[in-house]
């Protein structure tokens, strides 16, 4: 159940990278959202900006999906065996994005961000602090 829940979590947050690369205006009116409260810009942006935002947030997008596909690979293998470094892999890369990020969206109080980054974390932390126990029986350190 545990690892199935990862994996859930992994494909919503695939989705949105997808999101960012695929369907540029609609990431940029969700970074609005979060950002400025609204999903237009505030301001006229340039097309020389506006080129290089969706560069930017596609850069975004496909380094996620790389991250989630990571997790999908290893919540369907390793994971489910109960290899305890499956269970690290997936545990400290997410904990330690979730206090960067987090804390860089406080010092600029962008608190939507905060917010996002929180659901985020309780997708996965859930299954992860849920699933700790199978893990802590194991011997298998590979």
């Amino acid at each position: 159940m545990w690892s199935r829940l990862i994996q859930a979590a992994s494909f919503i947050v695939l989705g949105l990278s997808a999101v960012l690369m695929l369907l540029p205006p609609l990431g940029e009116s969700l970074f609005y959202l979060v950002y400025f409260k609204q999903a237009v810009s505030p301001v006229p942006v340039p097309n020389e900006v506006l080129g290089y935002l969706r560069f930017a947030n596609g850069i975004i997008g496909a380094v996620m999906a790389g991250w989630m596909l990571t997790n999908i690979i290893l919540a369907r293998g390793p994971f489910m065996r109960g290899e305890r470094f499956a269970w690290n892999a997936i545990a400290w890369p997410l904990l330690g994005w979730y206090l960067i990020d987090t804390c860089f969206s406080v010092a600029h109080g962008v608190w939507g961000n905060v917010l996002l980054n929180t659901a985020t974390a309780l997708m996965f932390g859930i299954p992860l602090i849920g699933s700790r126990m199978h893990f802590g029986a194991r011997k298998t350190d590979g």
